[in-house]
């Protein structure tokens, strides 16, 4: 431990000498994780755990003083290491710091001789990450560039796409019957399901043309910028929040939240650090109620449900949901590759099919493959269940990754998901690109919850966000000398 400590103290003094040194410091962080990696299935060691969980903080240390000059804290990076570091650290933590284990919980069974290398393994993937998003350079913006929109057509398309997803959608989805066992799919079923996606990425593409349209109204005040907004994009938006929360469904109002505050910290004003610390209690706390009260069987109003059914027994509550997604890369590392090969890719065929409506199911019809072979969710959820599940197990981004192409996989695939982020936010500063600026908006929209999804989760809904935003928008761009 003294040995980790002191070369973390060189790191440290190293970069405060010169920023440049930056990559340097990930490499040799990535090294140590190297010279303490444990055996692949060992007994879960509290000391060796906490090891991995200090380099992953050096790391994010590292990371955010490279980003010092940036004072928006609501943005791309931050949100990214957020869901990735509660998915993947939070139960390392409470094994390690607080001694709380998963036996305490009934409904979460984890594989504890597989914790160590997950969890040294999601330290080196997101090491990696780092290093990824340090390669490409900060570019300085030469000019600043005004945007003038006509934006009606894709406002009216999401008006309708709101209309045909609640006729379509079946009132067991809508009164939140899913959530309480009246069976039926939570992300809709049929044409609805194609209709809910579609009019989750409509909003957002339509919150990014909205922003950058009204940019140059911000003065002073907040609020009455934001009541300056399109009175019509205010309602629908406003009402697209509160009936997917009123229904229990957390991810598609939280994806246009995220995709406007990040937008509005990057575009309008800096979002501050105590004003994110806020923000992530109270939304933590409202997820949270959410979560339990959809699945109440009790009542109708979901926050009294879900206040009635709250315990708070640690501080670790608020996150619990989201950091039991971490059993799915333990259940991943007791399979694979010691009773199944790694997938090389196979894994990945559902989401890149799903760019095509309906290719999934005219594969599975033309191939000999079987459903649970398409998907690492799939999978995971096979290898607890089997071929007959009553739920699914979901999956985690480095599971995802391992269950592909193992360590090697875990390290590459990150270290391009990194620079792939940094790309976006370079391009989010410079604001030249209106195409680039919706994929900026798509991305933040599911950042958060990319450690609990797969490698291409993003994969369609960036590609029919642009196809939204190239036929339904109009655009030019007037560049002003500074």
């Amino acid at each position: 431990m003294r040995i980790i400590v002191g070369l973390l103290l060189g790191i440290y003094s190293l970069i405060k000498i010169n920023a440049i040194y930056i990559r340097l410091a990930f490499i040799l962080l990535l090294l140590v994780l190297f010279f303490v990696k444990p055996e692949f299935e060992s007994v879960t060691d509290p000391e060796i755990l906490l090891i991995y969980i200090i380099v992953f903080f050096a790391a994010t240390f590292i990371h955010l003083l490279s980003e010092k000059d940036n004072k928006n804290w609501f943005r791309l990076d931050i949100m990214f290491l957020l869901g990735y570091g509660i998915v993947h650290f939070q139960w390392p933590i409470m094994f390690s710091i607080s001694e709380v284990y998963p036996d305490k919980f009934a409904k979460v069974t984890m594989s504890s001789f597989y914790v160590n290398y997950g969890t040294w393994l999601a330290a080196a993937g997101i090491v990696s990450w780092f290093l990824g998003h340090s390669f490409l350079a900060i570019r300085t913006v030469p000019v600043n560039v005004d945007y003038s929109f006509s934006y009606k057509k894709l406002l009216w398309l999401t008006v309708i796409l709101n209309v045909l997803f609640l006729s379509t959608a079946g009132s067991d989805y809508l009164s939140g019957g899913v959530y309480k066992g009246s069976g039926g799919s939570a992300a809709g079923e049929g044409i609805a399901a194609y209709f809910q996606l579609l009019l989750s990425f409509s909003i957002v593409v339509i919150t990014a043309t909205i922003l950058l349209n009204y940019k140059n109204n911000f003065k002073f005040n907040s609020m009455v910028w934001l009541l300056s907004l399109d009175k019509k994009y205010l309602f629908l938006t406003i009402c697209y929040i509160l009936l997917f929360f009123s229904i229990g469904d957390r991810g598609a109002s939280i994806q246009v939240i995220f995709a406007f505050l990040v937008l509005f910290g990057s575009l309008i004003r800096p979002i501050k650090f105590i004003e994110l610390i806020i923000m992530t209690i109270i939304g933590s706390l409202l997820l949270t109620l959410i979560g339990l009260g959809r699945s109440a069987k009790d009542g109708d109003n979901i926050l009294s449900s879900g206040l009635d059914n709250f315990e708070m027994t640690s501080g670790y509550d608020i996150t619990l949901e989201l950091a039991n997604s971490a059993r799915t890369l333990y259940s991943t590392l007791s399979a694979v590759p010691q009773y199944h090969d790694y997938f090389y890719g196979k894994l990945w065929l559902d989401k890149i099919l799903s760019i095509f409506p309906f290719a999934q199911n005219i594969y599975l019809q033309l191939s000999e493959d079987v459903t649970y072979e398409m998907g690492s969710s799939a999978y995971i959820t096979y290898l607890k269940f089997g071929l007959y599940p009553p739920s699914g197990e979901g999956t985690s981004l480095v599971a995802d990754i391992f269950l592909n192409f193992g360590l090697i996989g875990v390290l590459f695939c990150l270290f391009l998901l990194g620079m792939f982020f940094k790309k976006v936010e370079n391009e989010l500063k410079l604001q030249q690109n209106y195409y680039w600026m919706v994929t900026a908006a798509l991305l933040a929209s599911m950042a958060f919850y990319m450690g609990r999804g797969s490698f291409f989760d993003p994969l369609r809904m960036i590609i029919w966000g642009l196809g939204l935003s190239y036929f339904f928008v109009r655009w030019r761009k007037r560049e002003c000398i500074r």
